[in-house]
């Protein structure tokens, strides 16, 4: 047990740092470490600390009826798999190639979801954490507009 321990140990401190070990092990090592890492998590390079890790993202659809009203939804479900699945796809708002096509999409969406709706806008939020320092003085985390769009019923390419 103190070996089997030692061994995890020693792998978990080898792959700690952001080097990539796998490049220099031998194709037999690397297999047998890479199949213990599956199980044990023992090769993750330990991303979970930040800057590896990106903020938390949500996006909320400002829904607007022919009657003037506006009501606010937001892209969840109660699956907590599609949820990870729906932050996953968030991410993709990193790239900025992407961000224009990926708000009239969710805008499109939105205006299927919503057959009453005249005009949706999507708004992309991500969850602005303060530094240490600023936490230990008071300061909350708090959500930060990144980006949004506005798209009428009728509008070229939306349904």
């Amino acid at each position: 047990m103190v070996a089997a321990a030692a061994i995890h140990l020693t792998l978990a401190a080898l792959f700690a740092p952001h080097i990539q070990l796998e490049a220099h092990l031998p194709p037999a090592l690397d297999r047998v470490i890479a199949y213990y890492g599956a199980f044990s998590g023992v090769h993750t390079h330990f991303d979970f600390f930040a800057p590896g890790v990106a903020t938390q993202a949500r996006l909320e659809f400002r829904v607007h009826a022919a009657d003037g009203s506006v009501r606010v939804a937001r892209l969840a479900t109660a699956d907590r798999e599609a949820n990870n699945r729906i932050a996953t796809m968030l991410t993709d708002f990193g790239f900025a190639s992407e961000r224009d096509a990926l708000l009239r999409s969710w805008g499109r969406y939105a205006l299927r979801l919503y057959p009453d709706a005249v005009a949706v806008e999507p708004r992309l939020e991500v969850l602005a954490l303060p530094s240490l320092t600023d936490a230990a003085a008071g300061e909350r985390p708090r959500w930060v507009e990144l980006a949004r769009t506005h798209m009428r019923r009728g509008d070229a390419g939306a349904h």
